[in-house]
């Protein structure tokens, strides 16, 4: 198994010209050390998120090149294992988050984690689901922070990126060049104060190229659910792309008529929000497997 570390390479762009810190075949297993997303500048509830030095946050851990990985094919990224520290933190700011007006004093924070519980006060005490908020490769042209999401991945603050699940990226660039970073020990659909709790930890992860899949945009599978996921300047757009996306997997993967699909995704597939504090908004359509069996081809 290979281990990366953010010492040994981090980013903060996702771009058409990244340079591999290491290479790994498909098939192969890689763990990916990583800071938490304000590069350890926040240790006490003393540092708020006005206090940043930005140019140190949100790295990524990488990018590590997937040999044969070429543009039009798809690399699937099984979690295996996600690992945290023992003290995470969330922080408020104003201007930001969904009630960003609302907030009138920037605040941090800390919270132990005790044998996978979120100790947030001695009354409320919440089990973790540990999942990674920033993964992505290359994209095709422009240059991306890694602040945002898109058909790349990035920020895409996706809860369901946890243990067990795999993330299905398409690939623009040859070696698909991945990266990830943005820990979360805990975070709830929308993210809306910001933050999720922030946390240093490492990703275990098996990375395989697949040809033959039809991929625009990231895909999530679970154990009983495919996620079509889209971002975009708006939460609309970006729930319009999602359901596209979903219906168009329903047709083919159901052997459906695009109208059939349609219906059918409006009972039978919930469209929900990833993250509503971005620079851009994450939404997915959840397509139950008991619909859809397996990946269709392209």
């Amino acid at each position: 198994m290979r281990r990366i570390s953010f010492q040994d390479g981090i980013t903060y762009t996702f771009g058409p010209s990244m340079t591999p810190i290491a290479k790994v075949r498909s098939g192969e297993t890689v763990e990916f050390a990583c800071q938490d997303a304000c590069g350890g500048q926040i240790r006490s509830e003393k540092d708020t998120l006005d206090d940043l030095d930005m140019d140190r946050v949100n790295g990524a851990t990488g990018p590590v090149g997937v040999i044969g990985s070429r543009a039009g094919d798809v690399i699937r990224i099984r979690i295996r294992e996600i690992r945290v520290a023992e003290l995470g933190f969330q922080s408020i700011v104003s201007g930001h988050g969904v009630l960003g007006d609302e907030v009138r004093k920037s605040r941090t924070k800390m919270i132990p984690i005790e044998d996978g519980i979120a100790i947030f006060s001695k009354r409320i005490r919440v089990p973790t689901r540990t999942h990674v908020g920033t993964i992505g490769v290359a994209p095709a042209e422009k240059e991306w922070t890694t602040f945002y999401p898109g058909d790349h991945g990035g920020n895409l603050d996706t809860k369901e990126i946890s243990k067990g699940s795999s993330v299905y990226l398409p690939v623009f660039q040859s070696g698909a060049q991945l990266a990830m970073g943005d820990i979360h020990a805990l975070m709830a659909d929308g993210e809306v104060c910001v933050t999720g709790i922030e946390i240093a930890g490492t990703v275990r992860v098996q990375v395989d190229v697949l040809r033959g899949v039809a991929l625009k945009r990231p895909l999530v599978e679970t154990a009983d659910s495919w996620m079509t996921l889209a971002s975009a300047p708006t939460l609309d757009e970006a729930a319009k792309l999602a359901t596209h996306d979903g219906v168009e997997m329903l047709a083919r993967g159901a052997d459906l008529s695009w109208d059939e699909a349609y219906m059918l995704a409006s009972i039978a597939c919930d469209l929900r929000i990833s993250q509503d504090v971005d620079p851009w908004r994450t939404a997915k359509l959840v397509i139950p497997k008991s619909l859809v069996r397996r990946l269709p081809q392209g």
